[in-house]
Order: structure tokens, then C-alpha cells, then sequence
């Protein structure tokens, strides 16, 4: 064995020349590419909800998860976007009711301030959203509007606890014993 590995290394001897001078000085220097994070690099686009649906549910998640002692909320964590991207890959139900909870949403506003729900405050948006008063129970709420909420309140929820900004502002500089942030990047 020990016979056939020197026959092998004897037999690549004379390239031994051609690839020292492949190799580069040590003062070449090479360009530095700048590197930029592939979700800083551009604004999300709306994919699946209208304009107002979007506001609406921007709204809905201030009023549900607003930012408090440093931590971000629904809006710092931009989690109206990634439910609207998330929506336009989920099923037609779900899809559904999304659509007819936020148009039900922006029609109590209409009908009871003659305005959008965007554009309620958080005081005038509590009657319309009194079915999240309502006791959690295992049976889905047989009304549309407690319904869409029920799951627009989850969805909100884990949207903005397990976003980017959310582990930025846990981590608050300091890394974890792992020597890893809770947040995983993406790698290209």
C-alpha cells in the first residue's frame, strides 16, 4: 500500500511547477464585495390583500400587539406584510376569511364612524373587536368577525414575537451561553 501511494505521488511531480505559478501573490489584492442583507435590500410588496384590507389589518395588529418598554410591536415588526405574503401562499379558506373578516372589519367601521378601520383610534376599534373578550373555547365562534379575529389574533401574535426585530431587541446587543442569537439568517 505504502508502495502504491509513492507511485502516486511520483507521478504528479511534475505539475509541482504549474501550480506554484498558478498561485497568487500575496500582494495581489482582490475587491471587497459589499454584502447587504437580501431582506433590507427592498420594500415587501403587497401580494395578496387590497389597500384598505392591508391598512386594516396594520391597524388591527397595533391595536392587538403594540410596542412596549423597547420591545417592538405588530407594525415595528412588520407583521401586517409577512401575513400579507404568507396569505397569498395559504389555502383558499384561509384566504377567505381573511377577505371577508377585514372587509367586515372595515364595514362596522364605516357603519359606526362613517371611517375605515385604519383610521380608528384604539378606543373606538374596542366595540368592534369585543368578540376577543369573548372565553377562548376549543370550537371555532360560529360568527365570521370572532372567527377572523380568534385566528388574526394568533397569527398576529406569532408574526411579531418571531420576527427579525423582536430577537434583535431580546438580544439587546448581548449574545446567548450558545454563542447564537434566537434568530436564524437566512444563508445564501
Amino acid at each position: 500500500m505504502k508502495r502504491r501511494l509513492a507511485l502516486q505521488s511520483l507521478a504528479g511531480l511534475p505539475i509541482l511547477p504549474q501550480i506554484a505559478a498558478a498561485q497568487p501573490s500575496p500582494e495581489t489584492e482582490y475587491p471587497v464585495l459589499a454584502v447587504e442583507n437580501t431582506e433590507a435590500a427592498a420594500n415587501p410588496v403587497h401580494r395578496f390583500l387590497t389597500p384598505d384590507q392591508f391598512a386594516a389589518l396594520k391597524q388591527l395588529g397595533q391595536i392587538l400587539m403594540p410596542a412596549f418598554s423597547g420591545r417592538p410591536g405588530a407594525v415595528e415588526a412588520e407583521a401586517a406584510e409577512f401575513l400579507d405574503f404568507l396569505l397569498s401562499q395559504s389555502p383558499a379558506d384561509r384566504q377567505a376569511l381573511y377577505r371577508a373578516g377585514l372587509d367586515r372589519l372595515n364595514a362596522s367601521a364605516q357603519q359606526q364612524y362613517h371611517k375605515n378601520f385604519a383610521a380608528l383610534s384604539a378606543e373606538q376599534a374596542a366595540p368592534i373587536l369585543a368578540p376577543l373578550k369573548a372565553p377562548w373555547t376549543y370550537n371555532p365562534p360560529k360568527d365570521l368577525l370572532a372567527s377572523f379575529l380568534r385566528e388574526a389574533k394568533m397569527d398576529i401574535y406569532k408574526a411579531t414575537v418571531n420576527s427579525r426585530e423582536m430577537a434583535q431587541a431580546q438580544a439587546g446587543g448581548r449574545r446567548r451561553a450558545t454563542g447564537m442569537n434566537p434568530y436564524w439568517h437566512i444563508i445564501d
